[in-house]
């Protein structure tokens, strides 16, 4: 906590840059002109401000079109909401946080039917749990892992167990990422 501005927060950007800031969340339109605006201790994810600057916005413009937005906001939550009020999410691509050398998400195939993954080797993650943040834990057969040949492309567990984590929402980011592709999004988020 600041000794000289208690009301500020630590924004840590990167692995070494560490501040006492706040952060400014603004709105505009195509145009550059601000309709919402929200600061908060810099210590507070762009994403739990999102609602409130949505509404500001509202209040200016009643039905917006679009709402362009960097990878901060892109949570499903965000996307969840912006779809309930039909507007269009207009979201960057946010790379796989995986390590270089292991199999990525979008390697492993959901099959929604059956409400399980299917992994490169063609094993099932099956349904496990839904945590309290609202995702959903899908968790391999280690006695198939063992002796899998994609094993150290796929877990460091010890265990050999792969597990992976889909929130009850993800069709809605889903979504935003595939409108992201079209030349509607393109423009917009361009502009």
């Amino acid at each position: 906590m600041s000794t000289t501005d208690p009301e500020c927060g630590l924004f840590v950007k990167g692995e070494k840059e560490r501040v006492f800031a706040y952060s400014f969340h603004t709105a505009c339109d195509r145009n550059g002109f601000v309709l919402g605006v929200k600061v908060t201790p810099g210590n507070i994810h762009d994403s739990q401000v999102f609602e409130d600057v949505l509404h500001e916005v509202t209040r200016v413009v009643p039905a917006p079109q679009a709402v362009a937005a960097d990878a901060g906001y892109k949570t499903p939550a965000i996307c969840k909401m912006l779809q309930e009020q039909e507007i269009r999410p207009v979201l960057p691509y946010t790379r796989p946080k995986t390590k270089e050398e292991f199999f990525k998400k979008h390697d492993y195939v959901y099959d929604e039917h059956y409400d399980c993954y299917l992994c490169p080797a063609n094993a099932i993650l099956s349904y496990e749990t839904t945590n309290r943040a609202g995702y959903k834990m899908y968790r391999s057969n280690p006695a198939i892992c063992q002796a899998c040949p994609f094993r150290t492309q796929c877990t460091e567990s010890k265990e050999a167990v792969k597990r992976i984590s889909r929130h009850v929402w993800a069709e809605c980011v889903e979504e935003a990422d595939h409108l992201r592709h079209t030349e509607e999004n393109k423009r917009i988020y361009a502009e």
